[in-house]
């Protein structure tokens, strides 16, 4: 375990609660410890559990050391079976005792200690004061934090008054900073926060050597808020980490975990209201059948009645403008005598002559100026009156809610229940005037939008540096394409110009052609005599003739008898025979190019390279003397 894990992770194990039942059972007297043995032998599932030792005096005797597995082994001989069976028929708190067993038994267990950390934070007068501190230093980092997470919409946050909400923010804000770093100077902070406010419980686990179930009962308050003794608790197993103590995994300890599992899952909830019921709808259409008078608008009598006196007033004056003296008479003139009856009432005068009105308000209850109720007494002890909540008004489907919960209602019951709903919606409005205007959320607010503003000025840079290089790049690219407009200009020229070289070569090649074929038309030239002297030369000298037709190698083969003949699909001849040979004679006509390139690679420095080509053997001759 890390030192700050409680901290940082939470509660993290591996649950075996069934050993750790029977350790507790049979630690709990020797009577208890030998009615388990008993009921361990009657089952006969002792193989591997016992040991024979041999005491001192010379008597066997049986040894039994127990880990986890051996006493989930004694759990499941002894308890298993007769705890399935009687289960269902315990009662709750047995049930309650026994749910570790059933539920946390070989399973990964993870408390969260987030939410019970900040509301034992809360909830401690010398932790919210050292909390305070600390939060006001960097409160808008703990905020930003808290806004960034998942704990907004976290259940427990409405368990603080207004005044404590923004401490419990900026106390989880905190803690998710803290575990950003997991060590470092805020852990110590939180440390020495808790430490501070919980004083007391730290000297008592200092003390310890190992830290059980049993020391969580000290812990416990003389109140009824389990989530404040169960966040002492996390606490306390908090302390006992920083101090290097060991938490033992008892069974009071799976007990402590499962109640804390119970109350994270409330806590981390997203807060929910009850669903609307078909028995509820039920309920409350029955009540608008027996009582006609119920506002459309779904409000309690306290404000139908306030609403009616306004309009019976409104409606007295005007008839009385309008009439004058001699009498009011209909709905406004009985609201004035209500309204008039009711003052008289107050200034405890006995006119007999005032007269009631002989059909009351709605509900059997007289308006505002009747003798104060109960309930409006008790509003204006603080300073309050019902007439405050006359813009709230409660949605149909807010009121069979409250049949959905409440189940079938009276009509007092119901104005008593309606009004206190009215009330709620009114301060759930309140909370969320508060935190939309609460000064952490204005700067946040305002942090954002200047963010945002600064976001816009950067991009806006970004952007004007980025037309700026385009026009840069256009103008660059603008230069480059009249450049490369003349070069193409100057090509075409170039290219027009050789297209008309070009043309004139074909003409005169062509003339040269037909000067040449009537020469080959007439008799064949005769060599001249240097022409002879180099051919002579020739056939003295050792050659290599590769190429032309087989009848034009024999032919040759007269005039050259000293070379070597090589037909020209030959690829696989011998490298050695250009060894020695002068001459190296190729027929273009036939010949093949692997061959070729395979001599002119084999080939040896100072073997000169002849070219002939057609099957006239006279005037490859005289090729070769123009060559030589």
């Amino acid at each position: 375990m890390g030192q700050w894990n409680i901290i940082c992770n939470g509660v993290c194990c591996y649950g075996r609660p069934k050993a750790a039942f029977v350790a507790k059972s049979m630690g709990v007297s020797a009577g208890a410890r030998h009615t388990v043995m008993e009921m361990l032998m009657e089952s006969g599932e002792t193989e591997g559990l016992f040991r024979l030792i041999d005491a001192e005096n010379g008597v066997a005797g049986l040894e039994a050391r127990w880990g986890d597995d051996e006493l989930e082994r004694v759990f499941e001989a002894v308890y298993s079976k007769r705890l399935r069976n009687r289960r269902e028929k315990l009662p709750e708190e047995a049930r309650f005792f026994l749910a570790p067993i059933f539920e946390l038994d070989h399973r990964e267990i993870h408390v969260d200690s987030l939410p019970f950390l900040i509301y034992a934070m809360v909830r401690n007068q010398r932790c919210r004061t050292a909390l305070k501190e600390a939060t006001d230093r960097e409160a808008d980092r703990c905020y930003e934090a808290y806004r960034e997470s998942d704990l907004r919409e976290a259940a427990f946050f409405c368990w603080f008054l207004q005044e404590d909400r923004e401490l419990a923010r900026n106390a989880a804000g905190l803690l998710l900073l803290a575990r950003r770093q997991a060590e470092g100077e805020r852990c110590r902070a939180l440390m020495e926060i808790l430490n501070l406010g919980y004083k007391p419980l730290r000297n008592q686990i200092k003390k310890l050597n190992a830290f059980s179930g049993d020391n969580f009962s000290a812990a416990l308050v003389d109140n009824s808020d389990m989530a404040e003794n169960l966040s002492r608790m996390m606490v306390q197993m908090a302390i006992a980490e920083d101090l290097g103590i060991p938490v033992l995994h008892d069974y009071l300890f799976y007990i402590v975990l499962q109640m804390l599992l119970i109350y994270e899952e409330e806590m981390m909830s997203p807060p929910a209201g009850p669903a609307c019921t078909r028995e509820g709808e039920r309920c409350y259409r029955k009540l608008q059948k027996e009582n006609p008078h119920l506002e459309s608008y779904h409000a309690s009598f306290y404000l139908a009645g306030s609403e009616i006196m306004e309009r019976g007033k409104a409606g007295a004056h005007g008839e009385a403008g309008a009439r004058g003296k001699a009498g009011a008479h209909g709905e406004a003139g009985n609201a004035m005598g209500v309204w008039e009856a009711g003052n008289a009432m107050g200034r405890g005068e006995t006119d007999k002559t005032a007269s009631a009105p002989a059909s009351p308000l709605p509900g059997g209850k007289w308006g505002i100026a009747s003798p104060p109720e109960p309930m409006e007494l008790l509003f204006l002890h603080y300073r309050l009156h019902p007439r405050m909540l006359a813009g709230i008004r409660l949605e149909r489907r807010e009121c069979e809610q409250i049949f959905s919960l409440f189940g079938s209602l009276s009509e007092e019951e119901y104005e008593s229940i309606l009004l206190a709903a009215t009330l709620c919606k009114y301060i759930e409005q309140l909370h969320r005037r508060c935190e939309e205007n609460q000064l952490e959320e204005l700067r946040c607010r305002s942090r954002q939008i200047e963010e945002r503003e600064r976001q816009l000025v950067l991009r806006q840079e970004q952007l004007a540096q980025r037309e700026r290089l385009i026009a840069g790049q256009r103008e660059a690219l603008e230069r480059l394409a009249g450049d490369q407009t003349q070069k193409i200009q100057k090509l075409e020229n170039a290219l027009r110009e050789l297209v008309e070289r070009h043309e004139k070569e074909k003409e005169e090649l062509a003339s040269l052609r037909s000067f040449a074929y009537q020469l080959r038309a007439g008799q064949e030239e005769e060599l001249p005599a240097h022409g002879r002297e180099k051919l002579e030369g020739l056939r003295i000298e050792k050659s290599l003739v590769i190429g032309g037709h087989s009848n034009w190698q024999k032919k040759m083969r007269c005039h050259f008898p000293n070379s070597q003949f090589l037909a020209c699909d030959n690829r696989n001849f011998d490298p050695s025979i250009l060894r020695n040979k002068r001459y190296i004679i190729f027929n273009t006509d036939i010949l093949k190019h692997a061959s070729y390139n395979r001599i002119m690679a084999e080939r040896k420095k100072g073997q000169k390279i002849l070219y002939v080509h057609g099957n006239n053997v006279e005037r490859c001759l005289g090729e070769l003397a123009g060559q030589l």
